[in-house]
């Protein structure tokens, strides 16, 4: 059976009403086995962080009910957050899958391949800069990584990038 994947735009920190969104599609359309979404994930405002944090610090009585994979590492909050997930142990070498940010979410950095449930999921995340230092940033080589890849034999199912 092929994989029932649901795709997102801006979340812009409200977790609250994805997961309701999420819960609505689930019950009327699905099961579904993941959520990606491209473009700010993170707040855009300072109020809106408490409602983020509590899903990232396991505070909230929710939790996702499928794995999410997020592009758009920016905005209120992405550089502590991104920068915790990515000295987690877990996290450490080479994460084309995805950094774990907490349960069942994941933070694809940069640029890169990987399976979901069969498909093949390639990536570029971020605006370009010319070294990547800082989150919401990609480098040429992130660039030249993805028309290495774009040569391999094979189908690519999803390319996702934003903006």
């Amino acid at each position: 059976m092929a994989p029932r994947i649901l795709l997102c735009g801006d979340v812009l920190g409200r977790l609250n009403l994805l997961l309701k969104r999420v819960s609505s599609v689930n019950k009327s359309a699905g099961p579904f086995d993941a959520l990606l979404c491209v473009g700010q994930f993170f707040p855009d405002s300072p109020d809106q962080l408490d409602e983020f944090m509590s899903y990232i610090e396991g505070r909230s009585q929710s939790q996702f009910p499928l794995p999410i994979y997020f592009i758009g590492d920016y905005g209120i909050g992405a550089p502590n957050v991104l920068l915790k997930a990515s000295k987690d142990s877990s996290n450490l070498g080479f994460k084309m899958d995805g950094f774990r940010i907490c349960h069942n979410l994941y933070w694809l950095k940069g640029s890169g391949k990987f399976s979901l449930f069969g498909l093949s999921v390639v990536y570029l995340s971020g605006i370009k800069s010319p070294n990547a230092q800082q989150f919401g940033t990609y480098s040429q080589d992130d660039v030249d990584a993805l028309r290495a890849i774009a040569e391999e034999p094979g189908i690519i199912d999803l390319f996702l990038t934003y903006p």
